[in-house]
Order: structure tokens, then C-alpha cells, then sequence
């Protein structure tokens, strides 16, 4: 496997977690609003959707 892709698969990675523990701290807080809780579900939505086209140009395009 090319160095490359193992640090790319690192920083997906990396970014997961982050947007996870961003989620937690958001979720957490007494003074929830709107803004926030729409910031964080359109965050998680983005993963999401480009989760499989990362994964594919680490993994499976050649």
C-alpha cells in the first residue's frame, strides 16, 4: 500500500472522530439552538455522502 493512501486513510479517519466528538459536544450543551443542531446534522450528512467516494479513491480507483 503507497504511503499516500495509508496517510490519506489516517486523515479520514482523524476527521471522523473529530466530527464525532464535535457532535458529543454540541449534543451536550444546556443552550442547544437551531443553528448548531442544523450545523452539526448537515456535518454528518456531508460525511456521509462523501464517505464512499473517499473510500473508493483510496481503496478501489487505480
Amino acid at each position: 500500500m503507497p504511503a499516500g493512501t495509508v496517510l490519506a486513510g489516517v486523515l479520514v479517519t482523524l476527521a471522523f472522530f473529530i466530527l464525532i466528538g464535535y457532535t458529543v459536544r454540541v449534543m451536550t450543551r444546556d443552550e442547544l439552538t437551531a443553528a448548531r443542531l442544523a450545523r452539526t446534522l448537515i456535518a454528518i450528512g456531508t460525511l456521509v455522502t462523501a464517505l464512499p467516494t473517499v473510500l473508493y479513491a483510496l481503496y478501489g480507483g487505480s
